[in-house]
């Protein structure tokens, strides 16, 4: 018994901080899931652990293993001053395709002859001839369909006075 809340409270981060989980020699990923847990946002963990001292291509990469939002992570480290083509190179590293991390790195803010230039130097076919669309949001619902997901009712009956 003993042992098992011990465990517990080892998987429950007290009051982690990105800074302590850093110094502590967690994992990437894990610092930013206890992080994730305290309801830090995105922006906040990239900034606090790049001045923890943690490094670019290790966010990106467990960002990547997290199937976070790339556009958020790489407009956190570019406000730092880590440029788009470092970003993209990172994560093509970390395993996503050079379209995806163009991408990313446009809904970031990156411009476009930087993407380019940084797609051609990883030998993307086509550089020059990237272009981004941003993505749409998904259509409404066809007219006539409810859009409520239905149910109704359901309460309780009042005994009859």
């Amino acid at each position: 018994m003993l042992v098992l809340l011990s465990l517990l409270l080892l998987s429950v981060p007290a009051s982690a901080t990105v800074a302590g989980d850093i110094a502590a020699g967690l994992p990437m990923e894990q610092v930013i899931q206890n992080a994730l847990g305290t309801g830090m946002t995105i922006e906040a963990i990239v900034a606090q652990a790049l001045e923890a001292g943690a490094k670019y291509q290790d966010i990106v990469k467990a960002a990547v293993a997290l199937k976070l939002d790339l556009a958020r992570i790489f407009k956190a480290c570019m406000e730092r001053g880590v440029g788009a083509a470092d970003l993209m190179a990172a994560a093509v590293q970390a395993g996503i395709g050079m379209e995806q991390a163009a991408n990313a790195a446009m809904a970031a803010g990156a411009k476009l002859a930087e993407v380019r230039q940084a797609l051609a130097n990883m030998g993307y076919p086509g550089a020059d001839d990237y272009t981004y669309s941003a993505p749409t949001p998904p259509p409404p619902p066809p007219s006539g369909t409810p859009s409520f997901l239905g149910g109704g009712g359901g309460g309780a009956v009042s005994p009859a006075r």
